[in-house]
């Protein structure tokens, strides 16, 4: 992770679902690093506060999304949804902000799942090709604990 994220003091870096396992993790592990400032987007916010967090962020791991909905369509709006959201304000905010995203292997399988990562992985690439922002996609297996 070091040579994708070069860090420098007061490096602010946005973490979506900071609240799931990833992110919980991921944010006790920047939080000792002292140059590191975290902000948090969980599912209390809401997506229009995306543009104004994004303000100073120089960084965004985009960790949120639905893997185990009630309903299927939950699929579409956690994983679609808020990769759209996500990639219009990086677009709004008018500067370059690499992301980091954890997809999953299941992005190439036609179910539910698969077909909402594989669309968020999409915009993403979109948001690289016409806008220039540095995108990097880690597809991760699913465990078994």
């Amino acid at each position: 992770m070091e040579s994708i994220l070069s860090l420098r003091d007061n490096m602010k870096v946005l973490v979506t679902g900071a609240n799931g396992f990833f992110g919980q993790n991921l944010r006790l592990h920047l939080s000792e690093r002292k140059e590191i400032i975290v902000v948090p987007f969980t599912r209390d916010n809401d997506y229009v506060e995306l543009i104004s967090l994004l303000g100073d962020v120089d960084f965004i791991f985009h960790l949120a999304g639905v893997n185990r909905p009630e309903d299927p369509r939950e699929f579409m709006l956690g994983n679609v949804d808020l990769t759209r959201e996500l990639c219009n304000a990086i677009i709004a905010s008018g500067r370059t902000i690499p992301v980091i995203y954890t997809s999953s292997i299941q992005a190439s399988q036609n179910n539910p799942y698969g077909v909402s990562k594989r669309a968020a992985e999409g915009l993403l690439f979109d948001l690289q090709k016409n806008a220039g922002d540095p995108v990097h996609v880690f597809s991760l297996n699913q465990c078994i604990w």
